[in-house]
């Protein structure tokens, strides 16, 4: 049931995770509008939420109720000062850049009503390095959904970050249906992305040594670990650019390859567009990649 500070969820960034959200917030009764510069970004989020509908209820995961109903509360906009209008609460899920990410907040905060709060969806960056732009950092937060629509929902406050401004975030995640879980202090990559970046190191060095190729290592985990999905099919979901551009906080600097190396793994499906499965090919093929067929755990002969 929506909170009373809450009414209307705008998004930023119509990608993965920003379409994810918004359809999150709008099946818990939410008015959402989702903001993106690009025309095809937006007209693809609603296909691509009606196929995670569909994959959520087959897999029993999430109960969103009508699609049609759910939608009808969402406005895909390009418009910034429509996007903004009325807007109690800001989540954003552009670049993983923290330039882009201030001159975007900057902009909405200017934009949005004086009470609205403004959150980032960032991985690795902390909210001390994009609250300087902002003229209100108590009324910003980073709050972190995870892909996939998982339950937990990180919350890490910034150096001015009000009280206040956690509470009603931890309120408003309850009432999505999610689990809150308030970091004690900055963190880049936070709790699970900290355990999920050695994960994706140690996967990205085996490739990058010539231990094996991406599917044998995937297969590898997911024979043993009984998981729906390797590293490298997790890295398609998320995406492989937001993947490098993460790297330098989730990967830090101790490896057994450079950044350089492994970065040098993801950078040809990057410059041919392959960027997982918002593009349709990464490691694999979407929208049905091959990890997710019976015979995938046989290999290959």
């Amino acid at each position: 049931m929506p909170i009373d500070e809450i009414k209307k969820v705008l998004v930023l960034g119509a990608g993965t995770m920003g379409s994810q959200i918004s359809l999150i917030s709008a099946a818990r009764g939410y008015q959402v509008a989702l903001y993106d510069i690009s025309a095809d970004a937006l007209q693809m989020a609603p296909i691509r939420q009606r196929m995670w509908v569909q994959r959520a209820k087959e897999m029993g995961r999430l109960d969103i109720g009508d699609i049609e109903t759910v939608l009808s509360r969402i406005t895909y906009t390009p418009d910034p000062a429509k996007a903004a209008q009325n807007a109690d609460l800001v989540s954003e899920s552009v670049a993983e850049k923290v330039e882009v990410k201030r001159e975007t907040h900057a902009m909405f905060e200017k934009l949005c009503p004086t009470h609205c709060i403004l959150t980032t969806n960032t991985s690795s960056l902390l909210p001390s390095a994009i609250d300087p732009a902002l003229k209100r950092p108590g009324s910003f937060a980073a709050m972190h959904f995870h892909s996939g629509m998982v339950a937990l929902i990180d919350i890490m406050k910034g150096n001015k970050t009000s009280e206040r401004t956690v509470d009603v975030l931890k309120r408003w995640i309850r009432s999505i249906g999610m689990v809150p879980m308030v970091m004690k202090k900055e963190k880049a990559g936070y709790l699970y992305n900290s355990l999920l970046g050695a994960h994706l190191r140690t996967a990205l060095s085996l490739v990058a040594g010539g231990y094996a190729e991406p599917q044998d290592v995937d297969r590898a985990w997911m024979l043993v670990t009984g998981q729906g999905a390797g590293p490298f099919g997790s890295m398609d979901a998320v995406g492989l650019d937001v993947v490098r551009d993460a790297s330098e906080n989730l990967f830090g600097a101790e490896l057994p390859f450079t950044r350089e190396q492994l970065i040098a793994l993801v950078q040809p499906y990057i410059e041919k567009g392959q960027l997982g499965m918002k593009t349709g090919k990464g490691f694999y093929s979407w929208p049905e990649p091959e990890f997710t067929k019976p015979e995938f755990l046989q290999g290959k002969e």
